[in-house]
């Protein structure tokens, strides 16, 4: 009968968070079928049952565990086995949820009792029992997400184990088209009163509308990018340099590899970048050294991860060993990375050990930006959208298809004149991009 452990799904991963079991309790699991998802410090994963037999869920959608405990029990008389809901020991216990609260700079969380508003008196959700008499159970999540959506207990179906009320419950008694988490609408507030006069200047002091001041509690991909971004300013003392580039040919050999190979996954510009900054790192391994304490930590090769945009955060994947890989394996592997990364299925490890990551907003319009160096990376290459614009060649206005580099540096791992000389090396492959498909 062998328990279910929060796994440890990645090397920074110190607690997670149950999201959704994706079979019932007291369903019979086999040997490496999905069983549940599990929110980490850098993405969504998705668990296998680690032996067959029924399953028993010790541990309710949206609970929080550290790594190594038990969240559910396999095997034979696990159904059995698994614990009953505790009952308060007074009525008192009900009064409280317990919230996590981030705290400390490596963004873990500690648990604390939290006051739960009183409902109405006299209500049965207030004494915490159906109409009938019967207790409400629920997990302090769904009480907590209940008590700030204003809805009661007693009217959500439950269909956790025993009956109990889980978040998904909740989000599903608020409405299809309400966010996990969000309060129900809240009526109207009754129209002032007539006044005479000019109306008052709101000040500073006035009361809030409603909804205002809204406390939407962080995901953990979020509070872990919010630490990591932190940690990048406050640690990483950087600089920025920019740098427009000609990227007329780099665009043109695009559309012929299109052209020329439609067996093969057209490459986009951040796939010829990404293989353009290989090639420049592979000569100088130096420049993605990384500071630690009082040594530089040469990489033992060139690990490219892709700022990725996802719902509610970012990822970055890793295209490892790029200097080895052509275009059109970079092209490969980029489209399932980010595929992968939107759909949930990216694992831990393809998201860990970048050297240096690349950052494209140019196709939502952005001409140019800085990006924060993701720790502990000592650089990031930020790309803008590439705009006709005329330039001067050989005496002679042109217009060219430009697109501005700016690579962001921690200055205690790549000097000013360095940085330069690696950018411009990048900038040079760039412009003269058939050195990029060459074998």
């Amino acid at each position: 009968m062998p328990d279910l452990l929060m796994p440890k799904l990645s090397d920074t991963m110190e607690e997670g968070t149950v999201l959704k079991w994706l079979v019932p309790d007291g369903s019979v699991v086999t040997r490496g079928q999905a069983i549940v998802e599990i929110e980490t410090d850098k993405a969504d994963m998705t668990v296998d049952a680690p032996d067959d037999g029924p399953l028993a869920i010790l541990a309710p959608e949206g609970s929080v565990h550290p790594v190594g405990a038990p969240i559910a029990r396999i095997g034979g008389g696990a159904q059995a086995a698994a614990p009953a809901i505790p009952e308060p020991a007074a009525a008192a216990a009900d009064d409280q949820v317990t919230t996590n609260i981030p705290v400390g700079d490596d963004g873990t969380s500690d648990q604390i009792a939290a006051p739960v508003a009183p409902t109405a008196a006299g209500s049965p959700a207030a004494a915490g029992t159906h109409p009938d008499g019967s207790r409400i159970i629920a997990s302090p999540l769904a009480r907590q997400v209940a008590r700030d959506a204003g809805i009661e207990l007693g009217d959500v179906l439950g269909t956790g184990p025993g009956g109990r009320i889980v978040r998904a419950d909740v989000d599903a008694a608020l409405g299809d088209d309400a966010p996990l988490g969000a309060p129900a609408a809240a009526a109207p507030p009754p129209a002032p009163p007539p006044v005479t006069g000019p109306p008052p200047i709101p000040t500073h002091a006035s009361s809030p509308g409603p909804g205002f001041g809204q406390r939407i509690p962080a995901t953990r991909l979020q509070r872990t990018i919010a630490r990591r971004m932190r940690e990048s300013v406050d640690a990483a003392p950087h600089f920025a340099l920019q740098r427009d580039i000609d990227a007329s040919e780099l665009i043109a050999v695009r559309r012929q590899l299109a052209t020329a190979r439609p067996d093969l996954p057209t490459p986009t510009v951040t796939d010829l970048i990404v293989r353009a900054l290989a090639l420049a790192a592979a000569e100088r391994p130096d420049a993605l050294a990384r500071w630690d304490d009082d040594a530089f930590v040469i990489p033992d090769g060139v690990h490219i991860g892709l700022a990725v945009a996802v719902d509610r955060g970012l990822l970055v994947p890793v295209i490892r060993d790029a200097q080895d890989k052509s275009v059109a394996a970079i092209a490969a592997e980029a489209r399932d990375l980010v595929a992968r990364c939107r759909d949930g299925s990216i694992t831990a490890a393809e998201l860990e050990g970048s050297t240096i990551t690349i950052s494209n907003l140019g196709m939502f319009g952005i001409d140019r930006f800085t990006a924060v160096i993701n720790p502990p990376e000592a650089a990031i290459l930020a790309v803008g959208a590439a705009r006709p614009q005329p330039v001067v060649r050989d005496g002679q206005v042109v217009i060219r298809d430009m697109v501005t580099f700016t690579l962001s540096v921690d200055h205690r791992s790549l000097y000013g004149a360095d940085a330069a000389t690696f950018l411009g090396r990048v900038a040079q492959l760039v412009e003269m991009p058939y050195s990029l498909i060459a074998a």
